[in-house]
């Protein structure tokens, strides 16, 4: 946990243009600076920025905050990663309560160094990159590397001064039959970073006819793959301006794609797109492309990917390159691929069309194994369209749609008006109910529990119940506050993020870090409903 004394520090010598100025372009205006708002589309300038202040504001959507409240929103970030990205800007010094992460990530900082001398020194590793279409800016952007023999990496931790049992800790080593060995050995490395650009992990690609093509780091307390995508640091800025993503299967297709000037590439790390990735794409809120390659395990993979985006309403598409080719073969050869990411086939077409591809279907027992498969499909997504896409299905397949047996599950729902709700509570259920994207990083704060009439339907708000009658009966009432309605009284627009701030629990907090955490929440919920 960073020091609150430290953050307090951090806050002191930042200054508001700065920082802001780093993400969009600002002009200078009398004593303030102006600029199109970043989070809505507008004409004329009405994003202002006070450096007497140290706050800016939007006259056109309402926004208002610091740098660090700034840096959160634009990145998508939580507020201790928003405090060490500003910390890495100015070059400060954060200070942690305990386990600070300074050793770590130093250990894996000169490994990193260590593996990129080696690169430059090994003709064969170089070229083998050089073959494979890399440039040398983009290899020096990517910080590839190459990792020696298990022995020369054991020399360089031991003449360093390196706690080898941390660097076991961290994954770079671990212990056999024969003793220590290195995880990485005659490979190209990858380092993966957080998402402030923090050295957490490493991939390897072998060079020889070694079997496992590819591997990558197992978890360790700073990593977990299954969380993490690969160039996300690198991809951030360009997903938020262009509200898309691209995914891919491997370390090679990110950075060639970058290479090609798709620069919000990113691919999962030696796993499939995985419900553990979901909270990070929800964060992003942007439309997904999942991009992969045209064998039959990137067809599988792209199907597998496309059924978890669709259960979970993402919207964007998949891309399957066909004969064989990834995307950084694509680009090698000089293809245009922006064609192609454009005629992108929506998730729920991809998945019935390739799902059918799997079958013949004119065998009956082919048809039958088809048609059970799709209708289970189309089951498992939001009700209100399952009867659309039965009838999308229906024809591809040649089975008429009564055979689907899809029940009529679109809403047909009026609040109970005599059932009696709290305003300020209600104020904050319908507010996330509208941006659910915001969801995950409120219930990191708001515990049902806090609540005092509405306990129970915010605990279903985070099962993503959204469905549910007890939910409706708030989010369709007309007294409750419409997000950024400014016609209801003050009192109404403001008793739903203070409401809770007013409870004992909260008041009764000892630590000022929490306390600090939980406004920026409540401030995050002021905003919306603003």
């Amino acid at each position: 946990m960073i020091k609150p004394e430290s953050i307090e520090n951090l806050k002191s010598i930042i200054d508001v243009v700065d920082v802001i100025g780093n993400y969009i372009q600002l002009k200078k205006k009398g004593g303030n600076f102006t600029a199109n708002c970043p989070f809505h589309s507008e004409k004329t300038p009405s994003f202002v920025v006070s450096p007497t202040k140290q706050i800016y504001h939007c006259f056109g959507c309402g926004v208002t905050g610091d740098a660090i409240s700034f840096v959160m929103e634009y990145e998508k970030l939580s507020y201790p990663e928003a405090i060490e990205k500003l910390a890495n800007l100015y070059n400060f010094q954060l200070e942690y309560t305990k386990n600070p992460p300074t050793l770590h990530r130093n250990i894996l900082e000169k490994i990193n160094s260590f593996y990129k001398q080696n690169l430059i020194h090994n003709k064969e590793a170089f070229n083998y990159l050089k073959e494979r279409g890399l440039h040398e800016n983009i290899i020096e952007k990517f910080e590839l590397g190459y990792a020696p023999s298990s022995q020369e990496q054991l020399n360089f931790i031991n003449s360093s001064n390196l706690p080898l049992n941390e660097a076991m800790e961290l994954g770079v080593f671990a212990k056999g039959e024969n003793g220590v060995y290195a995880r990485l050995i005659e490979r190209i490395t990858f380092p993966i970073f957080s998402n402030n650009n923090k050295i957490i992990a490493f991939g390897g690609r072998t060079i020889s006819n070694h079997p496992a093509k590819y591997i990558n780091y197992t978890n360790t307390k700073i990593f977990n793959k299954s969380k993490t995508f690969y160039g996300l640091n690198f991809a951030r800025e360009k997903i938020l301006r262009s509200k898309e993503i691209i995914i891919t299967e491997g370390y090679m297709d990110v950075i060639m794609l970058h290479q090609a000037g798709f620069e919000n590439a990113v691919a999962t790390l030696g796993t499939a797109l995985t419900i553990e990735h979901l909270p990070i794409l929800k964060k992003l809120n942007v439309k997904i492309i999942v991009a992969y390659d045209g064998d039959s395990a990137g067809i599988n993979a792209g199907i597998k990917a496309s059924t978890l985006l669709a259960q979970n309403g993402f919207e964007g598409g998949a891309v399957i390159f066909k004969q064989g080719f990834d995307p950084a073969d694509m680009v090698k050869n000089g293809e245009d691929l922006a064609p192609i990411f454009q005629n992108k086939t929506p998730f729920i077409e991809f998945v019935i069309k390739e799902t059918i591809n799997k079958y013949n279907l004119k065998n009956p027992h082919q048809k039958e194994l088809a048609f059970n498969e799709i209708k289970n499909f189309i089951l498992s997504l939001n009700p209100i369209i399952q009867d659309d896409i039965a009838e999308f299905a229906s024809p591809l397949l040649g089975i008429e749609k009564k055979f689907f047996k899809i029940k009529q599950n679109r809403i047909q729902y009026s609040p109970s008006q005599n059932k009696k709700i709290d305003l300020g509570e209600a104020t904050i259920i319908k507010t996330i109910y509208e941006n659910r994207h915001f969801l995950n990083d409120v219930a990191e704060y708001l515990s049902p529990h806090l609540l005092k009439q509405h306990s129970e339907e915010l605990q279903l708000l985070y099962q993503e119940e959204f469905e549910n009658p007890k939910i409706l009966d708030i989010v369709l009432r007309d007294e409750v506050l419409n997000k950024r309605s400014q016609d209801l009284e003050t009192y109404y627009r403001l008793n739903g993020a203070i409401y809770i701030c007013k409870t004992d629990k909260l008041l009764e907090a000892k630590s000022f870090f929490l306390k600090d955490k939980i406004q920026v929440c409540f401030y995050q919920i002021l905003k919306m409903i603003f």
